[in-house]
């Protein structure tokens, strides 16, 4: 007798494919993938008629960014729980050093998050640079970002002693690239320069309107820095451990692909802002870094997901409140948007249901592949046996209209407001307990846990 089995359903495994069978689960892990009807349990969840997906991993949100984080991960994991993710990414950055504030954000993660999660850290300077074998050995983290949109901000920004320069970042890669322990770099691709003088020239204009930060970030500049991102890590044999996070223009994808017909190592990730909506649909809601662009940027942006270009799909969710996050106009407004809770359901409705993506692409953008690239598989990311029942039992023909309410969130208003999407999970267990059911968030605050890594895989 098994402590849950999920019986009935249709398992969408992207390693075995998608086939019918009951998952049996005893404390926090997968215990038997069995023939439908092949298990018993003191509580059963009938998946009949559903689909049963690897619990979704978000690599790419910012929790405690604009609001602390002990309330982020309380609320936004609440929120994530409803669209069946099962772990966050957290990226996360501050001037100070690491080793000695950390244990404070891990304390405050630690009794607040409902589901596992994971710190990517900032490097902002030579000091962090030097800290990374330290990070890796004392804190569990083993990813970490490359921040070029601060290039030219950092010491102002972050309290460091010099901005980020390529002597910075030529520091933090050969760090990287020394350890034995397997590491990864996420990339924010941007021509500061580029973006700088172009800001200017926009202000001197008087646009304030979204389709100026579209210009003020144009798709060029996006892939020309990837190209010098991806290069300079080359040179210290690391570019298979190089991430591209969101890539938004289609110019990136196709810089990303040619890099990859040349042997690079490098993995491309997408939003789900870049792939569902389009500039001329967007307001100061939308205001994010890189910009929502056209529908020739989002067409592509499916065809590389769907080809293997892309391989992994984030967010970049960030929680606040509409009376903060909408200015006078499209400069006073705040960056980011919440959308953590929605990602499954929006891949679902716009990929797999306009025949852009299969149910076993939809799982592997969705959840394996972010576990293989941030060394979390296959802990995470996985339906097999001795790992980690994190599961979404998803209804795929259930159509809801988006609202705040629906999401969960501490934010009160969302970039798909009004927005039928269709594909919505029914059940999310994380490490065995059941965390969300038919609409009630059952997962209280410290249920989730720090994936210390590396992690040791057998």
């Amino acid at each position: 007798m098994h402590d849950i089995a999920i019986t009935g359903g249709t398992v969408v495994s992207p390693e075995q494919g998608v086939f019918d069978a009951d998952i049996a689960v005893d404390g926090e892990e997968i215990s038997a993938v069995s023939t439908t009807g092949g298990v018993t349990a003191d509580r059963v969840i009938d998946a009949t008629g559903q689909y049963v997906f690897p619990g979704v991993i978000d690599p790419h949100t910012h929790f405690g960014l604009f609001q602390p984080l002990n309330d982020d991960a309380d609320t936004e994991s609440r929120s994530g729980l409803v669209g069946g993710v099962t772990t966050t990414g957290n990226i996360f950055r501050r001037g100070a050093s690491y080793p000695d504030i950390m244990d404070e954000f891990f304390d405050k993660a630690e009794a607040n998050y409902r589901h596992d999660y994971f710190f990517t850290l900032g490097l902002l300077s030579h000091e962090h640079a030097r800290q990374i074998p330290q990070i890796v050995d004392e804190l569990g983290i083993t990813s970490f970002k490359w921040y070029m949109n601060y290039k030219l901000q950092a010491a102002e920004r972050f309290g460091v002693e010099q901005n980020l320069l390529d002597d910075v970042a030529d520091d933090f890669i050969s760090q990287l690239a020394a350890l034995d322990e397997p590491t990864m770099l996420a990339y924010h691709a941007e021509n500061a320069e580029i973006t700088a003088h172009l800001t200017e020239q926009l202000h001197d204009a008087g646009r304030t309107g979204y389709d100026a930060i579209v210009d003020r970030f144009p798709g060029y500049a996006e892939a020309q820095s990837l190209v010098a991102g991806a290069a300079h890590t080359r040179q210290h044999d690391y570019d298979d451990d190089f991430y591209e996070v969101h890539v938004s223009a289609k110019e990136t994808a196709e810089e990303l692909a040619r890099l990859q017909s040349m042997g690079y190592g490098v993995t491309g990730e997408t939003c789900t802002p870049y792939l569902c909506l389009t500039s001329e649909e967007c307001d100061d809601r939308m205001k994010i870094n890189p910009p929502i662009r056209s529908e020739e940027d989002q067409d592509a942006l499916w065809n590389h997901l769907e080809e293997g270009t892309l391989s992994i799909v984030g967010t970049d969710h960030i929680a606040n409140k509409h009376e903060n996050k909408v200015g006078e106009d499209i400069w006073e407004s705040m960056w980011g948007s919440p959308s953590t809770a929605t990602m499954l359901p929006l891949v679902l409705s716009e990929g797999y249901h306009e025949d852009r993506l299969s149910l076993r692409r939809v799982a592997a953008v969705t959840s394996t592949n972010a576990a293989k690239a941030y060394d979390i598989y296959p802990k995470k990311g996985s339906l097999r046996p001795g790992t980690d029942a994190d599961i979404a039992v998803v209804d795929i023909g259930e159509t809801k209209t988006v609202t705040p309410e629906l999401l969960q969130s501490s934010a009160d208003y969302t970039m798909y407001t009004g927005r039928k999407v269709t594909g919505w999970p029914t059940h999310t267990l994380v490490r065995g307990k059941v965390a969300y059911e038919d609409g009630d968030v059952t997962a209280t605050p410290g249920h989730g846990m720090h994936i210390d890594r590396p992690i040791a895989t057998e």
